[in-house]
């Protein structure tokens, strides 16, 4: 009835203005606080709206202010947080608890009474009269609250604050004693686990070679050593007890996907790419890209029910440890469902832990090895499917799930792909045709003078030879960027991390190009992707942003201007300015470089960046960045660095740098930043390949070979991904 009533709470607009009804539903929900109070204070209202979700107190003003902007929490339609719903309320017990079990299992209501079962129920089945029971059952005679729903909340309570066992024990024991007696509150976290367990997604734990070289899975499960390497599967504790070395934890991704279709207010959502209509050439959304057009094209009988997922995945090391607990990653490879609006699938709900690779090192290759139960998952999802009931239309049907493309940093991105991501053929569209070059005096390998190649044949720059490498022209064009069916012909005949012994050696015998052929192809819909691997720009932007930032404020071992970058200046480039000089008393000396700031300049930079103040959720306090001893920046975040490259940047240098070089940082900073719009279309990408390019050389005319390593390079392939597979984020 309440849903009805407060319809107005999410009928915030008419048009561009506030809604007449909403301002007066506001005004009545701050009269209910106000006659409701919570704190002792009657002046601080817990705030509802979407960014605050009642975490945080305000002034009504403020509250109304944040309303009138944001809008409500999703389905607050039950004041819960301002006094409705509580023991002592004249309501009787609420049902959304018994709906939520009802929507875990696919049941509705009616199916519950009319069953007439002669035989014992089986096990899901007891699962759900148990938990049915424990739905209608109150937590004391007279109480609002079932005793599921007290034992949700204070479960969701833990996760969320990250509570100790012992302080739930405690806190569940307080509640106990509060509530009257002959009640049915549990005592510890053990009984509050065991009234929820029914609704917990299944996992499974599969026991690994510490080496990574096996799992002991399937056929396997009963060995105990490894029969690759030989290692031990267990070793003995002091008791005697048998304790696997190594453990992979695998999450399901068929369940969550089906819990997704058993939930009311999301199943209808699942179906948002369908139905949602579009703005003709714009890309807001995965499901306006040419990448999923073409999977629809290519598998006409997938695309045609509109239930059917299309996934994105992702994986990263991960210290859970920091700093300060040793030296151990762990590698999380995560799935996000893109059937969803743009403002749900990435939103942490929605993306789903799926494998949690064990540490303590890098899998690197053997990554495969770990991904063998995701990949059996994802071929049965895509050859038969899981019978699934969609709550909304009150159907069953049968689920399939396709991988769209992988998004992750370049390290990640050659464990998945199998090519290797470092060396001189490093870039994954360039392969074997890269024309990076060894430094002589800097010791790696330098992208120097790469991007002429794509510049208009006409352009001027093509045949400058004295702003990049000396006496050079550039006549050709960039490589052609190889198909599915392509490079399925480069890696078909190479080895898989889970050959065995003979291809595990060949593995680390490789050391450039192609290294194994990834998992991933086992996937039967995998070559005729338009794209298979997608680069992690927030990664690439993070990374170039550091480059930058240390070269023009020269931090010491973290700029690239370097008295070895000063001699491959004299060796490759025609800039004598730079070159080392001899001082009266014959020591070399650098002169000052013309992109990088004196003391008193870093000074001026860093004591603006120590003033900044951002709204708050824009940005994380920039001054505890802020060395003003060494005058640097240092510690920044990945969206720390995402904020300064977009936003701050051409403001901080404009008065610092000469007018060249701050007009090609400036660019630099307005492509990062026209790259991550949430709406694009074709032609915006178009442009900025051919922008990119072009300020690319802009950059090689200022800072030297040494600069232009691989992630330099990488904002090439942006546009073009961008173009294949919609809005970066």
């Amino acid at each position: 009835m309440k849903r009805t009533e407060r319809s107005w709470m999410y009928e915030r607009k008419v048009g561009h203005s506030i809604n007449p009804e909403f301002v007066k539903g506001v005004d009545e929900f701050l009269k209910y606080v106000e006659d409701h109070p919570e704190s002792s204070n009657p002046n601080e209202v817990r705030c509802p709206c979407l960014k605050c979700k009642n975490k945080r107190l305000w002034d009504a003003e403020t509250v109304k202010i944040h309303l009138y902007r944001k809008g409500f929490i999703p389905n607050y339609y039950e004041w819960m947080c301002h006094g409705e719903g509580f023991p002592g309320a004249p309501e009787g017990p609420s049902n959304e608890y018994r709906e939520m079990v009802f929507d875990a299992f696919g049941h509705n209501e009616d199916q519950g009474h009319s069953e007439k079962a002669e035989e014992e129920p089986n096990a899901q089945a007891k699962h759900f009269l148990d938990l049915l029971k424990a739905s209608e059952r109150p937590l004391y005679k007279g109480s609002s609250l079932s005793v599921l729903q007290m034992a949700a909340r204070i479960t969701s309570l833990k996760c969320e604050y990250n509570l100790p066992h012992r302080c739930v024990d405690g806190f569940a024991s307080l509640v106990n004693e509060a509530i009257p007696n002959n009640n049915n509150m549990a005592n510890t976290f053990y009984e509050v686990k065991k009234i929820v367990k029914g609704l917990e997604l299944p996992h499974e734990k599969i026991h690994a070679c510490p080496k990574g070289c096996m799992l002991f899975w399937k056929d396997d499960v009963q060995l105990s050593t490894c029969r690759v390497c030989g290692s031990d599967r267990y070793k003995k504790t002091s008791k005697g007890s048998l304790v696997p070395l190594n453990v992979l934890i695998s999450f399901p991704i068929t369940p969550r996907l089906q819990r997704l279709y058993a939930t009311k207010n999301i199943s209808e959502e699942m179906t948002w790419h369908s139905k949602n209509p579009r703005v003709q050439g714009t890309m807001a959304h995965p499901s306006d890209s040419e990448a999923w057009k073409h999977l629809d094209r290519c598998f006409p009988e997938f695309s045609n029910d509109p239930h059917n997922v299309r996934l994105g995945l992702c994986t990263d090391g991960f210290a859970p440890h920091g700093k300060f607990g040793g030296q151990y990653s762990c590698w999380p490879v995560i799935f996000t469902p893109y059937n969803l609006s743009p403002s749900m699938c990435m939103e942490r709900q929605f993306m789903f832990l799926s494998l949690l690779v064990p540490g303590p090192k890098n899998p690197k290759g053997n990554l495969d090895v770990y991904m063998q139960p995701l990949v059996q998952e994802l071929k049965q999802l895509w050859e038969v499917g899981a019978n699934t009931y969609d709550i909304s239309r009150t159907q069953n049907f049968n689920l399939r799930a396709a991988i769209l493309w992988t998004v992750s940093d370049f390290a990640a991105y050659g464990m998945l792909s199998g090519w290797t991501t470092a060396g001189k053929k490093a870039c994954p569209y360039f392969m074997d045709k890269s024309k990076t070059f060894w430094l002589e005096h800097g010791g790696k390998v330098s992208w120097f003078d790469c991007h002429r190649q794509f510049l208009a044949t006409d352009h001027p720059f093509r045949n400058s030879k004295t702003a990049f490498c000396k006496n050079k022209v550039k006549k050709g064009s960039p490589p052609h960027i190889m198909s599915g069916e392509e490079l399925w012909e480069c890696v078909r005949h190479l080895p898989r991390a889970t050959d065995g012994p003979e291809a595990l050696k060949h593995l680390k015998r490789a050391k450039k190009g192609w290294f194994k052929q990834s998992s991933l192809w086992e996937l039967p819909y995998w070559k005729h992707l338009l794209i298979r691997h997608n680069l992690d720009v927030m990664h690439i932007e993070k990374n170039f942003f550091d480059q930058l930032i240390h070269t023009i404020m020269d931090v010491k071992k973290q700029t690239c201007d370097t008295p070895s970058a000063r001699n491959d200046i004299a060796k490759y480039c025609k800039r004598p300015q730079l070159h080392l000089q001899e001082d009266g008393r014959g020591k070399e000396y650098m002169p000052k470089a013309p992109f990088a700031l004196d003391k008193a300049q870093r000074k001026v930079l860093c004591d603006w960046v120590k003033q900044l103040r951002f709204p708050d959720g824009y940005a994380s306090n920039l001054s505890r960045c802020v060395d003003l001893q060494g005058c640097k920046l240092h510690g920044m975040k990945s969206h720390d660095c995402h904020v300064f490259m977009e936003r701050l940047l051409p403001t901080a240098l404009r008065e610092l740098l000469p007018t060249h070089i701050w007009n090609a940082v400036t660019e630099i900073s307005q492509f990062f930043r026209d790259l991550c719009c949430y709406t694009i279309t074709v032609g915006d990408m178009e442009r900025l390949e051919k922008n990119i390019a072009e300020i690319l050389c802009k950059l090689e005319k200022v800072f030297p070979p040494t600069f232009f390593n691989s992630v330099e390079h990488l904002p090439i392939h942006l546009p073009y991904e961008g173009k294949l597979c919609g809005p970066v984020q």
